[in-house]
């Protein structure tokens, strides 16, 4: 039986539920974000994107190119909402579901379209039920694995059905640009056009991976497979999370030694926090620092053993930055936890003698009473100067990159 994938993306999903919300923002140019100086749009509508205003982008920007757009704050509760209805649909079809983000998902479809003509009506199917039940489009590609199912979404949006059949992988594949293949981003772009790689099908002609060896590394045969239309990988519709982290766009530039101190050790408690809540640890600690020049640094250190412990994670960012001999402004800050497990066996170290066990039971008590009472109910003197002093005023980037979630790594 022949395998097919179906990949689900909601078009400008966030704008799309504001939209359906509120009838009379339909037709108009609707940008979903950060609403102050430094904000940056999460989502912006079909109508905004005519207008040149896309996701990421500054909020000075978008108001620059579409003055009249409306222009409000995300609705993350809502936008869940809507997104777990989407996905008792898709559950319908499917049990096999590897949800990417709110608003994207792939489906293992096989043998589905068998109770269908084709796939193609299996897709239609799919997408009248969301329909149906939410009033919201997406669109949708099926193919034969993974990499082709998510291109196919993409070829015709908004509102788009593309179905890449079997035979046809290496045509569609061909005269795209070498970018399209996942991994290769502005700087492995670069070094494939260096080296005469410009579309796909110049890798296409290549009978093995290794003339990609000097390009890419240990990626050639996976980027050379990709380019041929082959990707294995299955649906994992329990896709393990493999970072926790934090970060926070500022409404001014920070420079103030105490506060960056504050922000570290605000990213700390709040990364510690959400590993223990999902009974997660992780040994690789990672700092990201943007400048107001919008250049970016990150920095990162593996321990020994795994950890969810606050003042480990602190710590260890605190020395990360502290190698760095930062002078210019900073516009953004961020500590992630990676490699993480869950119920991961403890080594003793000097990190989990008698009082690190002491803290955990401490740290346990103030997630229960935090839970109970709000996170200001009772915190650290750091923490409770940080919420005293307004630090912190952060904006929402886009909901695919949310700084809590599984990855592809």
């Amino acid at each position: 039986m022949r395998r097919w994938i179906m990949h689900v993306d909601m078009d400008a999903f966030f704008a799309s539920v504001e939209q359906l919300d509120y009838p009379e923002y339909r037709g108009h140019p609707v940008i979903v974000g950060g609403l102050s100086a430094r904000g940056v749009v999460a989502t912006a509508s079909y109508e905004a994107r005519k207008f040149g205003v896309h996701s990421a982008m500054p909020l000075v920007k978008a108001k620059q190119l579409c003055p009249d757009g409306i222009y409000v704050w995300p609705r993350f509760e809502r936008y869940k909402e809507i997104s777990n209805v989407i996905h008792d649909v898709m559950r319908e079809f499917t049990p096999i579901i590897e949800p990417l983000s709110l608003d994207e998902a792939f489906l293992e479809v096989t043998g589905m379209s068998t109770l269908y003509p084709g796939p193609y009506q299996l897709g239609q199917a799919i997408k009248k039920r969301v329909f149906e039940e939410t009033g919201l489009i997406i669109s949708a590609g099926l193919a034969p694995n993974k990499f082709l199912a998510k291109l196919a979404s993409d070829l015709d949006k908004p509102d788009g059905l593309v179905v890449i059949p079997y035979g046809k992988e290496q045509e569609v594949l061909k005269n795209l640009p070498i970018k399209r293949i996942w991994g290769i981003g502005k700087q492995s772009e670069k070094r494939f056009k260096e080296a005469g790689f410009h579309k796909i099908g110049d890798i296409q002609e290549l009978a093995d991976e290794r003339p990609l060896i000097p390009v890419c590394g240990n990626q050639a045969r996976r980027i050379w497979e990709l380019a041929n239309g082959i990707d294995n990988r299955p649906v994992e519709p329990d896709r393990k999370i493999q970072s926790v982290g934090n970060e926070e766009t500022y409404g001014e530039d920070i420079t103030d030694p105490e506060v960056i101190d504050l922000e570290l050790r605000y990213f700390a408690n709040r990364v510690a926090k959400r590993l223990r809540k999902k009974g997660l640890t992780g040994h690789t600690i990672s700092i990201k620092i943007r400048f107001s020049d919008f250049s970016t640094i990150s920095r990162q250190k593996k321990l020994d053993t795994n950890t969810d412990n606050e003042h480990i994670i602190y710590e260890t960012a605190r020395i990360l930055f502290d190698k760095l001999d930062i002078t210019k402004p900073i516009r953004l800050m961020g500590i992630t936890v990676s490699g993480v497990d869950e119920d991961p066996l403890f080594q003793d170290s000097l990190f989990t003698a008698e009082t690190d066990a002491s803290q955990e039971r401490l740290s346990e008590v103030l997630d229960d009473l935090q839970s109970k009472f709000g996170d200001t109910a009772i915190m650290s003197g750091a923490l409770w100067k940080r919420h005293q002093s307004g630090i912190g005023e952060h904006y929402p980037t886009d909901a695919r990159k949310a700084t809590e979630e599984a990855t592809d790594t």
